[in-house]
């Protein structure tokens, strides 16, 4: 009887230990990368459209908070930016959504949306 008990214990403990380090995140469902991703899909469709005026899409990014950093690409700008409301993966290998915005003229030429993992030093 002694050894199922401390069999049960080490169990405990080994559980506990998983989900101190985060392991059980993704499992309990704290992540919301496919809410965020339907949320920019759905932007994509009604709101941000090929074409759409830079302005319009840089205030709506804006909106959400999204830090974007630009650069010259072959008479292109490229734009990468970090969703801050999206959160996923685990304790300790956390993922995010990056959003890649390519604009020319002025106007928005495309948008892709990618999980990306991010880099956090503790």
């Amino acid at each position: 009887m002694g050894k199922g008990w401390a069999y049960l214990a080490l169990c405990i403990i080994g559980a506990l230990m998983l989900w101190g380090t985060g392991q059980f995140d993704e499992v309990s469902s704290r992540s919301n990368l496919n809410a965020r991703e339907a949320f920019w899909n759905d932007a994509f469709e009604k709101e941000l459209r090929t074409g759409t005026a830079r302005m319009y899409v840089e205030g709506f990014l804006a909106h959400e908070q999204v830090a974007v950093t630009c650069h010259e690409d072959a008479g292109a700008t490229r734009c990468t930016g970090l969703d801050p409301h999206a959160k996923g993966g685990t304790a300790t290998s956390p993922m995010g959504l990056e959003l890649e915005v390519v604009y020319k003229d002025s106007a928005l030429r495309s948008i892709a949306l990618s999980a990306t993992p991010l880099n956090v030093i503790n």
